[in-house]
């Protein structure tokens, strides 16, 4: 019945709401269908004044009457008594007003579409007309590591790097300006749009892009601008860019042959940082050698060929080798890391460096005393102590079972109990207990029975608000050690870069920061996709991995000097591969390897290799 009545209503329409109606969707075309409109009537009225000098017999042919007509519409002046009789004037006066009427509401509707034009601009929806660049889909205010890393990555050459994101561009242009330095060689362009939106993703000509890096702040989200862009990617069959997201929970990951076959990079952020958690937590200063690793400041892994070391073993290569240490070999598209000091440099082989630049390494005479066949004692094993962990979140299954066996205790306070002692029994770990007092009144007591703290950020609130929670109970427990003397040290997790710029600095704290981590990361592979293998060999329980290794465990005196190249060798003796060592505070990577050290009883080494 409904349908019946609209459809008399649209028949019964009267002429005036069909013309409304005609009107209203010429306007809503924009300004050219405005100025054609206001154009086709200023000409109409020009026709019917000079047809009606014609008929009244006040000009003589038509072109006389259109011509006046129109010079009057447009230079909009009155005309005066000595112009012609009544008649002339009359008509002449509403050409006039015509003509008026029409400057004003052009001027009006011209300064109208040049601000619209101009406030397009400003957010930034014109096409980009780039090749090869890199695509950052997504970003947030004040978190600046991903951009800061790929700049850094680029070093010398030119680059041009767009970046999409809901932020209005002049707001993120000020943002950039203020906390970024963009060197010459590098071209940042902003562009506003939903980073979902295939229509607001072709503004950026991401098929003509080599990388585009999802960067969004949810799982939810990254996956939307993933399945965006393989939308577009269906269109240009010449699509060839890599994409790299990081997603936090394993159900979010897509299935591994459509990784493949897309050429998509994906990383899991919750195991990845799970891991560095546990294993910080029990080895202070690791955290800051994982950030080495994962930057490109100073040192990175470099895969790189050299004819002079063909035939060499790595024991050999190490001896010789300065300014770089040798971690791994590529042969046969597998990468081994820390490769076995017998193993042989063959034809072929990518060798992976971790020094400060590519190329910068240097072959030197082996004039080092060779310790690589001394019969040294037995790695020694470290005692853990005790761990405490306040507070619960995805990431604890993952860290009750990377922590190291040799932990005497951990200790878990958390709301969550249910989970916790779900987790606990599922991962079958020993020694440990979910605390179930009131943490808060009891802070004291348990941080003085802890060796190790663990702060897991709580995921039920809003970011900023648990990342300020950490960080006041990290001052609180701050105020304990210095006020008793405890020696615990503390490994805190917070979600966002900027809330670890304005925390307290301190080299018994180590700080994994959720945002910092992800950049890092991402950055890394869309730079070179052949570390996503190493890395995720690093960040795995198999295979080996990072490790902050006390002196005494490679039977290391304190009264006595080594090189950097002695350490290499007693290092890779022992099966590990040194890459730089903690001195009196101080975090040493890849130093000179004619460098002396004088270790005191609290230092360590920071090493690859399998527990």
């Amino acid at each position: 019945m409904s349908e019946i009545n609209h459809t008399k209503t649209i028949k019964n329409a009267s002429l005036s709401d069909r013309f409304k109606y005609w009107l209203d969707k010429k306007m809503a075309k924009g300004t050219m269908s405005i100025i054609v409109l206001l154009t086709l009537a200023v000409l109409s009225v020009i026709v019917f004044v000079s047809v009606l000098a014609i008929l009244f017999k006040l000009r003589d042919s038509i072109f006389p009457a259109f011509w006046d007509s129109l010079a009057n519409t447009i230079n909009t002046e009155m005309p005066s008594s000595e112009d012609g009789g009544i008649g002339y004037i009359v008509l002449n006066t509403l050409t006039a007003l015509a003509g008026l009427l029409f400057t004003s509401i052009l001027i009006g509707v011209v300064s109208s579409g040049i601000e619209e034009k101009l406030n397009d601009l400003r957010k930034g929806n014109s096409l980009v007309l780039e090749n090869r660049h890199t695509v950052i889909l997504g970003y947030n205010i004040g978190e600046h590591g991903l951009l800061k890393q790929l700049i850094l990555a680029t070093e010398k050459d030119k680059r041009c790097i767009v970046i999409c994101t809901d932020i209005e561009k002049p707001d993120l242009e000020q943002d950039l300006q203020n906390n970024v330095e963009i060197p010459d060689n590098i071209e940042v362009i902003c562009r506003n749009g939903d980073i979902t939106n295939t229509n607001d993703l072709r503004c950026c000509s991401i098929e003509k892009a080599d990388v585009i890096v999802i960067n969004a702040l949810d799982d939810n989200r990254r996956i939307k601008t993933i399945l965006a862009v393989l939308c577009i990617k269906k269109e240009y069959p010449e699509f060839r860019g890599r994409i790299v997201a990081c997603v936090t929970d394993e159900k979010h990951m897509l299935p591994q042959n459509k990784i493949d076959k897309k050429n998509i990079i994906m990383l899991k952020t919750d195991d990845i940082m799970a891991r560095i958690i546990a294993h910080t937590s029990t080895e202070p200063g690791l955290s800051i050698a994982f950030k080495e690793l994962l930057n490109f400041e100073e040192n990175e892994f470099y895969f790189e060929k050299d004819y002079r070391l063909i035939g060499k073993t790595v024991m050999d290569i190490t001896k010789c080798l300065n300014k770089a240490s040798i971690v791994g070999i590529r042969r046969d598209e597998k990468t081994i890391l820390n490769p076995d000091k017998n193993m042989t440099v063959e034809i072929g082989d990518d060798l992976v460096f971790f020094e400060e630049n590519k190329g910068s390494f240097v072959i030197t005479e082996d004039n080092e005393k060779n310790v690589s066949d001394r019969e040294l004692p037995k790695i020694r094993t470290e005692a853990k102590g005790t761990v405490l962990i306040i507070g619960s979140n995805v990431m604890l299954g993952t860290i009750l079972k990377e922590l190291p066996n040799e932990v005497d205790k951990i200790t878990v306070v958390s709301q969550d109990e249910e989970t916790v002692n779900r987790l606990i029994r599922k991962n079958k770990v020993k020694n440990i207990e979910l605390y179930e007092g009131d943490y808060e009144e009891d802070l004291k007591e348990l941080a003085a029975a802890a060796d190790h703290i663990v702060i897991l950020i709580d995921r039920n609130i809003e970011k900023e608000d648990a990342d300020i929670n950490n960080i006041l109970l990290l001052l609180k427990l701050m105020n304990y050690k210095e006020l008793y003397g405890y020696g615990y040290n503390i490994t805190v997790e917070l979600n966002m870069e900027n809330s670890y710029n304005v925390s307290l600095k301190n080299n018994k704290i180590d700080y994994i920061v959720g945002s910092n981590i992800a950049s890092l990361l991402l950055a890394q592979i869309s730079e070179n996709p052949n570390l996503e293998e190493i890395l995720n060999e690093l960040l795995s329980k198999k295979g080996n991995e990072l490790y902050s290794k006390s002196i005494h465990l490679f039977n290391l005196k304190t009264e006595h000097d080594y090189s950097y190249n002695g350490l290499k060798q007693i290092v890779l003796s022992y099966g590990y591969t040194l890459l730089g060592y903690s001195n009196r505070g101080a975090i040493i990577l890849n130093p000179d390897s004619e460098e002396r050290v004088l270790f005191d009883e609290n230092d360590r080494l920071f090493v690859l290799g399998e527990n």
